[in-house]
């Protein structure tokens, strides 16, 4: 993000250098990428490259960034003070015939929308003020209205959007889906065409705009245009993201609304672009700001122990500064006792959601080069739960899918028979067991995979737009075989993805994606010698199955039926029962750290398409193990330009020695001797590698 020093300096009232500024910055999550001397027509001034994460949106603007300089600098007892951008009271002098209508049909993805009207207005060039702030940041101007929607939304970080007043039919704004068949046509003729999960401002006849954040030609503002209407809205992020995704948009205010903004920051940003619009116009007529705020979210309500920041720091803070701290970031103290307190988080941070992140909060404003870090690091060599009860390592193994934004899920037991089902259970010879009197029609059977109720959850969340699949369920499958009824337990790991034809490499896909999350999880366990095959399954595409000590532990794939148009479901299925006894079998073996470096090269080669890496990993293996410490695919590829059999895989080594440092002469016969092996034993065609 561009930051203007001088912009900056319109909300402190001190005197701060720029590097000093910088300094601070970085000091309190904010980093300074570079600095920028640039002379303007009017002053000199800094431009600050300022790396923001994702999470932090109240700091997505010039106001932003100065609230937070501003509490550092005030819990160092400097005198400052923080000067809030001037607005206008519109509830004084307005005109109730120029109001407008909204209603909201989508009350999830439209969270709040306040507008207002003005009249009167003349579209002219902005003022050199305007043009110059504007400019230091790499803003092109365009004319006095947009410009000042684009100044409000670098201050605020609110994002504005303006229509043409006159081409509003009956002066009524409605947010909701897409109607069939629904184009929307913008720049340069380009056009949109919409689906019913685009939220979309219409007015009674036409769409105006894609949730403010592309408007259609039609209702633009243009050299001519007499009256407007400026809207501004808080949305759904999700849906935002989606929306951006699937019609390739990529705008500044697509940007902030995609990350979520604070809800009551609409009217403010309103109110302070009416007062700069009438600064610039004289005499102008505006109506009262009409705001739809439907279901009202309140603050979140958090609470804090003493004790957890001691833990978590390392070093204890009095509780006077940790309220100085929290009063400072506008968080209010809602109860408390000599223990813990409860504390009310404003809405504009989004990012504070638990009491890890006010944790966070503190160390930032408190300062981290304060605590002091120990000489000693302490390091577990080996997982902790070797030897353990089962739900002791259930409970491990759970935090770790969490931790990768898995949800559990829990489905039902029973259910139908289908032609998947019916296929599935007729490939492993598995015979359903009946329910006598069933309760219900559709539940007539035991379950004999939890691949299809993970697939319903994934079907029932889809279609309540939630697109952020990924779930887990551990759980029970029941058969005969034999005339014996069996019960065994598995886990199911799933995953929803978007098609993406343009992933450079499979290396990138879902597959590859869900294949790591089941490597890290034998990693986790200790598992690490483990086989993979290619393996038939009957429900699932290019699956493969992992194999420990020539047993199978997990069937892995893509489910072959598309459930969702330009979706695929990736699903993994683990033998619980067996994991359990592979990890509690076990035996622990310390092997020390090597003190020497870890060498790679990477080899590329061409093969026959019946080969598998695994082949390759597993006859390297043998052939050359020494000083081998693992082998990884770094790229695989198919192409016009290799004949029709052929495949090619981009293969990393690492070398390393726990006697030595490894020279170049000696990893270099290494490599010569894994050539010889696979151009004799695989024909391969060795392309290159690389030092």
């Amino acid at each position: 993000m561009k930051v203007s020093y001088n912009w900056i300096k319109k909300y402190i009232s001190i005197e701060i250098n720029v590097e000093k500024l910088s300094n601070i910055l970085t000091d309190i999550g904010l980093p300074v990428k570079n600095i920028k001397k640039i002379f303007t027509d009017i002053e000199e001034d800094y431009v600050l490259d300022v790396e923001i994460t994702p999470n932090r949106t109240d700091a997505m603007s010039h106001y932003g960034i100065a609230r937070d300089l501003y509490v550092f600098l005030k819990f160092r007892g400097y005198k400052v003070d923080l000067h809030k951008p001037i607005i206008i009271n519109t509830k004084k002098h307005h005109h109730k015939e120029y109001d407008v209508q909204i209603c909201i049909k989508e009350n999830k993805k439209c969270i709040r929308y306040s507008g207002i009207s003005i009249s009167k207005i003349k579209i002219e060039p902005s003022p050199y003020w305007l043009i110059s702030i504007l400019k230091s940041i790499g803003i092109k101007t365009i004319n006095n209205v947009i410009d000042i929607i684009h100044f409000v939304m670098h201050e605020l970080g609110q994002p504005i959007h303006v229509f043409d007043m006159d081409q509003i039919e009956e002066h009524k704004i409605i947010i909701k889906n897409a109607e069939k068949n629904t184009k929307l046509k913008y720049a340069d003729n380009r056009i949109i065409k919409l689906d019913k999960e685009d939220l979309i401002i219409y007015d009674t006849i036409k769409p105006l705009s894609i949730a403010g954040i592309i408007n259609s030609i039609k209702s633009n503002i243009h050299v001519n245009t007499k009256n407007i209407f400026l809207g501004s809205a808080c949305l759904n992020p999700v849906i935002i993201r989606l929306i951006g995704k699937k019609h390739f948009i990529k705008t500044e205010e697509q940007c902030l609304l995609e990350r979520g903004i604070d809800p009551n920051l609409t009217i403010f940003a309103l109110q302070r672009t009416v007062f700069l619009i009438k600064s610039i116009m004289k005499k102008k007529i505006y109506s009262n700001i009409i705001d739809v705020y439907p279901n009202p979210i309140s603050p979140s309500i958090i609470k804090l122990r003493y004790s957890k920041i001691i833990n978590v720091l390392g070093k204890k803070i009095s509780k006077i500064k940790i309220k100085k701290i929290l009063s400072l970031l506008e968080i209010v103290i809602h109860s408390e006792n000599e223990k813990y307190l409860f504390v009310v988080v404003p809405l504009y941070r989004i990012d504070v959601k638990r009491e890890i992140d006010l944790i966070e909060e503190i160390l930032r404003i408190y300062g981290i080069n304060k605590i002091k870090i120990s000489d000693q690091l302490k390091i577990s060599p080996f997982p902790n739960f070797f030897y353990k009860t089962e739900y002791e390592i259930q409970k491990k193994l759970f935090e770790q899918l969490v931790s990768y934004g898995f949800q559990e899920i829990i489905s039902y037991t029973m259910r139908n028979e289908d032609k998947n089902s019916s296929l599935l259970n007729s490939f492993f010879k598995r015979k359903v067991i009946r329910i006598f009197n069933p309760v219900n029609n559709n539940y007539k059977f035991m379950r004999s995979s939890l691949l299809f109720g993970i697939l319903d959850c994934i079907e029932y969340n889809h279609n309540r737009m939630n697109y952020n699949i990924k779930f887990f369920e551990k759980g029970k499958i029941y058969y005969k075989e034999n005339n014996k009824f069996l019960e065994k337990t598995f886990i199911g790991i799933a995953l929803l993805s978007e098609i993406d034809k343009k992933c450079i490499s499979p290396i990138d896909s879902p597959f590859f994606y869900l294949k790591g999350i089941v490597e890290q999880i034998f990693q986790k366990s200790g598992i690490l010698d483990y086989t993979q095959i290619f393996y038939k399954h009957p429900l699932l595409e290019n699956s493969i199955s992992i194999l420990y000590n020539n047993k199978n532990l997990v069937y892995l794939g893509k489910f072959q039926n598309n459930i969702f148009k330009k979706k695929e479901i990736f699903y993994a299925e683990i033998d619980w029962e067996y994991l359990i006894s592979i990890i509690q079998e076990k035996k622990i073996i310390y092997v020390p750290f090597s003190k020497y470096p870890t060498s790679r090269r990477d080899l590329s080669l061409l093969v026959d398409k019946t080969i598998s890496f695994e082949k390759i990993n597993q006859f390297i293996k043998k052939k050359e193990n020494n000083i081998i410490k693992k082998i990884k695919v770094y790229d695989y590829y198919e192409s016009k330009n290799f004949p029709k059999s052929k495949k090619s895989y981009t293969i990393s080594f690492f070398f390393e020695s726990k006697e030595g440092t490894l020279t170049d002469k000696i990893i270099n016969n290494s490599m010569k001797k894994i050539e010889f092996f696979l151009k004799k034993k695989l024909k391969a065609e060795i392309r290159n590698y690389i030092k």
